[in-house]
């Protein structure tokens, strides 16, 4: 093993070391020294206090923004712009990449895709497929080229090998050939690859009808737009009001997240659905084939090498996706934890970060440790932090005897579960911006809104008990893992279901 595997070694291992210890500490310190152990609890509370008020805030401010671009016309924007700016120069290339999903879903994606408030001879769709899916994909490449191909100013598909060495099996793979695939056609018609901006999504994405629109906008008036990738909302509301309410409700949290963010351009990152400009694409060599989490790393890719001059410009249009419904309750349940799994699996990327961070003296000092320690901050907070408050309510009562020592520890069952009560009142601003987000429930009746109540009374048993099985504990397991060098090597396709149900009807096929 050569110095630079054991340097990357190290680095694999010390999230969940770190994990770890921060989980086991509590219990360690109430047995040791419970006066130790409320003074870092209150402290950690006051902390969480802080950063639920702040997020809280950020939510509001996001929703405010969100609102606000919901009711501009970007076509008519883009139109009143002075001629200098020469926003019909600009192509959009959209990359779907497909692996067994239904054609129902890959009909809905594309066609909302044509129904955009934007020109359609200015739109390039390719299908990427899968080599591991050939008869299939063969079979609905033909029948979604017939349907749609003469509505785009040019439409195809490829057919992403496998088993190609040194890949792993995942998205990374399959969007960058089909990249490079549709490379010659603007080649041949002398498009440039400044003038080109790529949107990848995935199969079940529907764009909103302004989301194009919106961001020819951003990028015709940006200064440097070769250095910055666009970031729309995700927002996972095509299926909401069809999935249990469990998984209705970490869909909203994940879309709220990233509203949060949102609102935080120097912390925000590539997440799933995203657009960077076909010259920078080149540049870096398109997306990652060797990791599974290809979205979040392309922003660590661009920015070093780019030398630090890399930014994700937020958008508050939204994408809207699929959230997870299997054929069962548990089937479901299994699916999301998997799913959250995948995106924790962003954890690998903190090798790659540190190796730059430590070496590359191009970028500057303070900008290379800031971008890491968010990185840092944000996985072990993912993993750690509901974990910890769950654990830290009990421990007092297991250990009854050693909290009897001082006034301190006496008392502090009495001031966490104060100060967790009053952290939980940032509930309240969740509960009434997902019901102002979310689309109405289908069928609006009286039934309808006991269904909203029932969420909003249920929603503070169940967030606490899903925030843990449904985000800490998939974000630890992945930890873990890379700790132990048990890899996540395989993407898997997470199970979506061909219901529509909360699809706008802005973007409703």
């Amino acid at each position: 093993m050569n110095s630079r595997w054991k340097y990357k070694r190290l680095f694999e291992i010390l999230p969940g070391a770190f994990a770890w210890i921060l989980i086991i500490s509590p219990i360690v310190l109430a047995i040791i020294s419970p006066r130790v152990f409320a003074v870092i609890m209150i402290f950690f509370m006051v902390y969480w206090l802080i950063k639920t008020v702040i997020m809280a805030y950020r939510l509001i401010v996001g929703y405010r923004n969100f609102r606000r671009d919901q009711k501009i016309n970007w076509l008519d924007r883009l139109k009143s712009l002075d001629k200098s700016f020469d926003w019909q120069r600009i192509y959009h290339l959209v990359i779907i990449p497909t692996y067994k999903e239904d054609i129902s879903i890959l009909r809905a994606s594309i066609a909302a895709i044509i129904h955009s408030n934007y020109p359609t001879d200015k739109i390039i769709c390719v299908l990427g497929t899968e080599e591991r899916d050939k008869e299939q994909a063969q079979k609905y490449s033909q029948i979604l080229e017939k349907e749609f191909g003469s509505k785009f100013k040019h439409f195809e598909a490829t057919l992403h090998p496998g088993n190609i060495p040194g890949e792993v099996i995942g998205k990374g793979g399959n969007i960058t050939y089909a990249a490079k695939q549709v490379l010659p056609y603007f080649d041949k018609n002398k498009i440039p690859a400044e003038d080109v901006i790529v949107t990848t999504m995935d199969a079940d994405h529907v764009v909103d009808k302004n989301y194009l629109a919106d961001l020819t906008f951003k990028y015709v008036i940006d200064d440097d737009p070769i250095h910055k990738s666009f970031q729309p909302l995700p927002m996972f509301f095509n299926n909401i009001w069809d999935v249990p309410m469990v998984n209705r409700l970490i869909a909203t949290g994940s879309s709220f997240w990233q509203l949060i963010v949102t609102t935080r351009p120097s912390r925000l990152r590539n997440f799933s659905a995203q657009a960077q400009s076909l010259e920078a694409l080149k540049r870096v060599d398109f997306w990652s084939t060797k990791t599974i989490v290809e979205d979040g790393h392309q922003f660590w890719r661009s920015y070093y090498k780019f030398n630090g001059r890399h930014e994700v410009v937020p958008m508050y249009t939204p994408i809207y996706q699929d959230a997870v419904l299997a054929n069962s309750f548990v089937e479901t349940m299994k699916e999301q934890y998997l799913q959250k799994k995948r995106w924790s699996w962003g954890v690998s990327d903190i090798p790659y970060v540190m190796e730059h961070t430590l070496n590359d003296t191009k970028i500057p000092f303070f900008d290379r440790w800031a971008n890491a320690l968010i990185l840092w901050e944000s996985h072990l907070s993912w993993s750690t932090n509901p974990l910890i408050m769950a654990t830290s309510s009990w421990i007092p009562l297991v250990f009854k005897a050693n909290f009897h020592s001082d006034i301190l520890s006496y008392s502090f069952p009495f001031i966490y579960g104060r100060m967790l009560m009053i952290a939980w009142l940032g509930m309240i601003v969740t509960l009434v911006i997902s019901t102002l987000l979310l689309p109405p429930p289908p069928h609006r009746t009286k039934r309808s809104f006991w269904r909203i109540a029932y969420d909003w009374i249920l929603t503070p048993i169940v967030l606490p008990l899903s925030s843990i099985l449904f985000s800490s504990l998939p974000a630890f397991e992945s930890q873990t893992r890379l700790m132990t060098g048990n890899y996540l090597e395989v993407f898997r396709v997470t199970i979506k279901s061909t219901k529509r149900s909360g699809v706008t009807e802005s973007t409703k096929v």
